[in-house]
């Protein structure tokens, strides 16, 4: 969260992460691409958070909602 001049807490704006797409996410992840992109279908279970451009899909690297998503499948 960030705190602005009027001391009102805001969400952290997207800009403030790296943006990378599907193919940069999975080298990141060492998955195949065409499994990223289906997890990010809203039929998935728990689709992955992203922002969408049209036909362009891409994910906010570093940002606190996929590294919950991620959080969540890791098993101890």
């Amino acid at each position: 969260m960030m705190k602005p001049a009027n001391g009102i807490a805001t969400e952290t704006p997207l800009t403030a992460f790296e943006m990378i797409d599907c193919i940069e996410l999975a080298n990141r992840w060492s998955l195949p691409a065409s499994w990223v992109k289906e997890q990010t279908r809203s039929r998935a279970a728990d689709p992955l958070p992203c922002v969408r451009f049209g036909k362009y899909v891409r994910f906010a690297w570093g940002s606190p909602e996929l590294a919950e998503w991620l959080n969540r499948r890791y098993k101890r």
